[in-house]
């Protein structure tokens, strides 16, 4: 049942995967050369691949592989959760669309996710 704690930043993990396939679909229509998309693209990469590596390495079983410092993985977490935050403003001052209710939601979302995916880890790992 505690594998449940997982799910929240599974879901993060999940969306983050889609904003990928999103930035890919929308980039070409702004109109901006490859230098401009690049830092906010390499932050949608960064962003999908630490959070979905964390959540697969916390789902592992301890009797799998040995537990590892808890520290470590929940920073890694963290990592994850302050580039998923960072994304998608770097996205939005690179084309000019800036709405502070949707990154406020974001960062609680994220955080939310990050005190269970810990709660988790702190237990099991």
């Amino acid at each position: 049942m505690w594998i449940l704690l997982l799910a929240p930043f599974a879901l993060l993990a999940l969306s983050q995967l889609l904003a990928l396939v999103a930035v890919g679909q929308a980039a070409p229509d702004t109109g901006l050369g490859a230098a401009a998309l690049s830092v906010p693209t390499v932050a949608y990469v960064a962003a999908a691949l630490l959070s979905v590596a964390v959540v697969v390495i916390a789902a592992i079983p301890a009797r799998v592989s040995e537990p590892g410092p808890r520290g470590a993985l929940i920073a890694l977490a963290v990592l994850a959760g302050a580039l998923i935050c960072a994304a998608p403003l770097l996205w939005g001052r690179t084309i000019g669309e800036f709405h502070l209710s949707h990154h406020l939601v974001r960062a609680a979302a994220v955080a939310v996710c990050l005190v269970l995916y810990s709660w988790y880890v702190a237990a099991h790992r």
